[in-house]
């Protein structure tokens, strides 16, 4: 099916009669169409539908912490779509004023939900990120050298994540709500933490911020720290370093210099231990 009949396709159903908006630009794998205010989201075919439909039911089921889908799964031609009410976006200009601590209790809670659902998503997000990068690329022998000296990827389940969280996935709609339930399911707790915590040790996310984060997400009873917080997120911290410069790499984000240095450091840091 070709871009345009798909974005037609899904603009069909979400009811609304106002011109569709591409969001994020066509990833091709997933396409994502505001409508008035709806959106629609088109997965890929081979998504595994019956772990997206428990995803889809344990957020009806929580309206406290997720935007509520507003219809069942639907499809187009083979691809699974989803369908949401359409919320405001964290601002990308303020980060002193972003919702970290909002954020942080709503991953808290859930966190301390009953453990239910399929098995989360973050590694495999992670390995496809490393796939998909060009070898050829400046800098990717670094990146790739980087994912090879981590230890093995594993949620190891034991509480209900949101395998995706970064505050593009909260949206306000009278209260700040996670949006992004494709990765949702069991896993560590840790990995929900580790994107910020990648950016802070990186050096892009000043310190104060990353302190307001894991301090809200603590003071709201988070589970995920039982003990230092280095030693629980030092390795899914790198492993996002991993991706982010994976992705900056092949976006041509200005921001990669950081990130391929704490590539580098990360290479170091392992294969030193492993001389010692």
């Amino acid at each position: 099916m070709r871009v345009d009949d798909l974005i037609a396709a899904m603009a069909s159903l979400t009811g609304s009669s106002a011109d569709p908006e591409v969001l994020g630009g066509d990833r091709g794998d997933v396409v994502v169409v505001r409508v008035g205010d709806v959106v629609a989201k088109a997965l890929p075919a081979d998504t595994d539908v019956e772990a997206l439909e428990q995803r889809l039911e344990i957020a009806a089921a929580h309206p406290e912490l997720f935007v509520r889908p507003l219809k069942p799964l639907q499809f187009v031609d083979d691809r699974p779509v989803t369908v949401w009410p359409y919320g405001t976006p964290v601002s990308q200009d303020d980060p002193d004023g972003a919702p970290w601590e909002e954020s942080a209790a709503l991953l808290a809670k859930l966190h301390a939900l009953p453990v239910r659902g399929p098995v989360a998503g973050t590694p495999e997000r992670i390995v496809r990120a490393i796939r998909a990068l060009p070898p050829e690329l400046p800098y990717a022998d670094v990146v790739l050298r980087a994912y090879e000296v981590l230890p093995p990827l594993d949620v190891n389940g034991r509480a209900l994540i949101h395998g995706d969280w970064h505050l593009g996935q909260l949206v306000h709609r009278g209260a700040w709500r996670l949006i992004d339930v494709d990765d949702l399911g069991v896993g560590d707790p840790v990995w929900d933490l580790a994107r910020p915590a990648a950016l802070f040790a990186a050096g892009v996310l000043p310190g104060d911020l990353w302190a307001r984060f894991l301090n809200a997400y603590r003071e709201t009873g988070g589970v995920a720290l039982p003990t230092s917080e280095w030693e629980a997120l030092n390795i899914p911290a790198q492993a996002y370093v991993v991706q982010m410069a994976a992705r900056a790499l092949m976006s041509g984000l200005q921001a990669v210099e950081p990130l391929v240095e704490a590539c580098r450091r990360i290479v170091s840091t392992h294969e030193s231990s492993d001389r010692g």
